[in-house]
């Protein structure tokens, strides 16, 4: 019973951030797109509109679910815009005789240290590559990713624009087969060959073996309810960060708080003079990616189907302008 517990609980875990949803049709459908393989990133693709013209770059980081669904997905819609869009999976949970072999299994399986300085590896990567721009650099990320994404554009000033949908406004606790009698010992993130200081969860293990009866958001609220003392240190520094800036997310998230994270990160910045355009519904939940307006369930992300749908079609050509404005395809 624990172990079918458990992988429900992983099934519930991995679903936390899911793939960014289709967006409604892209602009310029019929234009031929150029793909390929990225050496020296397992997995990672590069699309293009074919042709000799320079493309800004954005690139695609998937949240919890790790892989490359979310990368396929946008990877083709961003291209059609006029980037050069790239999917960069770094994670592929392997919940070993738990759940269903990875998809990938030479990426990392367990989201510990997941290496942010990765960054400037495949900038300098595609740099190579004729037709990107690497000196028009934007991140597109949802939850997970827009962890990633934040971390990283308070370290590189190269990084130009962000698109962070459902953030977090600190660095959390990884997770991993591994984590199950170590729970809050190891960050999600590193740099430089170092973890990344972090907030702790409160009954991650617990949430796994509870299954969908698990309440993510307050594992993450009551964790950082514990541990005051430990904000400062994992706080992301979005105020080292001053290029553009775009969030997107919900009040009513369930499986974090991510309008209360918002808020924290706008108000970081303000602080600072840093203008964020930060877009919050308040009846909206997770699933806010794409620009579908039809309603589909998502019990687990919060928020009402309608809510969800309307925040999607409102906020995907705000997106879409930010991106234009910011990288100027």
């Amino acid at each position: 019973m624990i172990a079918r517990n458990l992988l429900l609980g992983i099934g519930l875990a991995m679903a936390a951030c899911p793939a960014i949803a289709q967006p409604a049709t892209a602009t310029k459908q019929a234009a031929a797109l150029d793909e390929r393989e990225i050496a020296g990133f397992p997995h990672a693709r590069l699309y293009r509109i074919a042709g000799e013209a320079r493309r800004p770059v954005v690139v695609i980081l998937p949240g919890a679910e790790g892989g490359d669904e979310a990368g396929r997905r946008f990877g083709p819609t961003l291209a059609r815009l006029g980037y050069a869009a790239v999917s960069l999976p770094y994670y592929s949970p392997n919940w070993g005789k738990f759940a269903p072999a990875p998809a990938f299994p030479d990426l990392p399986g367990s989201f510990i240290d997941i290496r942010v300085d990765q960054l400037a590896d495949l900038r300098a990567a595609l740099a190579k590559f004729p037709g990107v721009d690497v000196e028009r650099f934007g991140l597109f990320a949802g939850s997970k990713g827009s962890e990633f994404a934040l971390i990283a554009a308070s370290h590189y000033p190269w990084i130009d624009a962000v698109v962070a949908y459902t953030p977090s406004d600190l660095v959390w606790e990884g997770w991993g087969l591994e984590m199950l009698e170590a729970e809050g010992t190891r960050s999600s993130f590193s740099f430089g060959g170092k973890p990344l200081a972090f907030m702790p969860y409160r009954g991650f293990v617990a949430g796994l073996q509870a299954g969908p009866a698990a309440d993510l958001r307050a594992i993450h609220e009551n964790g950082r309810a514990d541990h005051p003392d430990r904000e400062a240190a994992a706080r992301i520094p979005v105020e080292e960060y001053r290029g553009a800036l775009m969030l997107i997310t919900g009040d009513a998230d369930r499986l974090w708080n991510s309008g209360r994270m918002a808020r924290n990160i706008v108000a970081a910045r303000k602080a600072k003079g840093l203008e964020t355009q930060a877009l919050i519904y308040p009846d909206a939940g997770h699933d806010l990616g794409g620009g579908s307006a039809e309603p589909r369930a998502d019990p687990r992300g919060g928020g009402t189907p309608e809510a969800n749908a309307k925040a999607r079609a409102d906020a995907w050509p705000r997106m879409v302008a930010f991106l234009a404005t910011t990288l100027r395809p």
